[in-house]
């Protein structure tokens, strides 16, 4: 046995003869090694130190390996290196576990060599990635810095100001909790936006831990790697501000689009199953979204439908007491009053998104916020055909379904509203028409113009029974 430590691999399985082996021959070659036989005493190794490698079976009883993974992705553990060794070894197996969040997946039998080999150089990635993280001093990220260089850009137009390896060369749009800028990554040599977060502008009272249950959903989010989701590259938090690098878009968001008039059925109806899969695939992984609406969907010049701002307004709300925080006329009716989000919440506002696009004009409007939220609360909105008349009955009931204001009777299964919505465009012949490049939608709005929905702070309603105006 060599006295080097190459490093300390937990091996988690449920074959106790197969894992005295493993243990045996990675010790012989100079690893240091735990053992659990599930997934919960796996979990309960990690806590107590966290290892160099995760290597796990997928069949095991209790917590199975595919479980194990997401466990320890959402505790947000991403640099531990996760490597499935099973007997399983169909295509779906293996892309199931790379999704779960492993970084490889090694069929049974694996031979000596090539166990060792990928756990040596797990290790060694591990190792580097450790004293380079020690040896660069990360910028100080407060809500004054933030703050600095948000008027810098303002007042200078395409100044460039660096955030630690960004160079921030735009403001893309301003926000209640923060902006987003448009930035280049000098280490990756790409374009990405962020998204800052901070304290201020009412915040004041906010604290490190808030902001560290923001960086949680991001991390959580940026595992998805699902079509219509836009990807989280990294997080970066303190104890007044956080700033979330993101996927840049090229194109604009739906709330641009619809500024000038209302979206197509055959157009719609893809556009509403995309952010349908993406909510499907959130709430499969217990994510809530809570602000779905036209300005959090991005739609690519190529193409691409991106869900974005995952847990930002959970991220708010847990701070606000007796206050919401979402966009009125998105919000459903137990929400504002008081009584909790939960799936069906996020299926309301898809249904509210839906009604903008097929007839240009809010479900719920009103002349103040007041009008809006009373007339979520009552469930007032005219018939979706009245504005909408070649829309068909199956999508017209799919979308007064989700607008329920009873949460018990509303669609609230995300799966299958975007199987419906794909069903009913496949039989069509209905395919997504990406927006083509013109003026730049996104800027400052003329005079006269009617400002995007937006996210702010309100009270609870209380409020008498629904109704619908036809």
């Amino acid at each position: 046995m060599t006295s080097e430590n190459r490093g300390y691999v937990l091996l988690v399985d449920d074959d106790a003869v197969l894992l005295e082996v493993m243990a045996e021959t990675l010790q012989e070659a100079g690893f240091e090694v735990q053992t659990a036989s599930d997934g919960h005493e796996a979990l309960a190794r990690i806590e107590e130190r966290e290892p160099d490698v995760v290597v796990a079976d997928v069949n095991m009883a209790g917590m199975d390996g595919y479980e194990l993974c997401r466990e320890v992705r959402a505790s947000g553990r991403d640099a531990i290196p996760f490597l499935f060794c099973s007997g399983q070894g169909s295509d779906d197996s293996r892309v199931e576990g790379l999704q779960a969040g492993a970084d490889d997946y090694l069929v049974k039998p694996v031979s000596r060599d090539e166990l060792i080999l990928k756990l040596a150089r797990q290790v060694d990635r591990v190792r580097k990635l450790r004293r380079a993280t020690a040896a660069v001093r990360q910028p100080a990220v407060t809500a004054a810095t933030l703050i600095a260089i948000e008027a810098r850009l303002r007042v200078q137009g395409t100044a460039l100001v660096r955030l630690g390896r960004f160079e921030m060369r735009a403001i893309l749009g301003r926000g209640s909790m923060g902006t987003v800028f448009k930035a280049w990554d000098t280490k990756l040599e790409r374009w990405v936006a962020i998204k800052t977060v901070r304290a201020g502008a009412g915040m004041a009272e906010w604290d490190g831990d808030v902001v560290r249950s923001l960086v949680s959903e991001a991390a959580i989010v940026a595992r998805f790697n699902h079509p219509h989701v836009v990807h989280v590259h990294d997080v970066y938090d303190a104890t007044d501000a956080a700033y979330i690098v993101m996927e840049l878009v090229d194109g604009p968001s739906l709330e641009d689009v619809l500024r000038t008039a209302r979206l197509p059925v055959a157009r719609t109806v893809p556009l509403l199953q995309a952010v349908a899969s993406a909510l499907g695939a959130a709430h499969a992984v217990s994510v809530l979204h809570r602000d779905v609406k036209p300005g959090n969907v991005l739609l690519g010049y190529d193409g691409a439908i991106r869900l974005t701002d995952f847990g930002i307004a959970s991220f708010v709300s847990s701070r606000m007491g007796s206050h919401l925080f979402g966009t009125p006329g998105y919000m459903p009716p137990e929400t504002l009053r008081g009584k909790g989000f939960d799936q069906s919440g996020d299926l309301f506002a898809l249904g509210a998104v839906a009604y903008r696009c097929l007839t240009g004009a809010p479900a719920f409007g009103g002349r103040t916020t007041a009008d809006v939220l009373t007339n979520t609360i009552k469930g007032r909105l005219p018939s979706l055909r009245k504005f909408c008349g070649d829309a068909p009955v199956e999508l017209e009931t799919l979308v007064m379904s989700l607008l329920e204001a009873d949460p018990a009777r509303r669609l609230a299964d995300a799966v299958v509203v975007g199987r419906d919505l794909g069903s009913m465009a496949a039989a069509r012949g209905w395919a997504w028409v990406p927006p083509e490049r013109g003026p730049d939608l996104s800027g400052d709005l003329g005079p006269g113009t009617a400002p995007a929905p937006h996210a702010q702070v309100l009270d609870k309603v209380d409020s008498g029974g629904a109704r619908r105006d036809d």
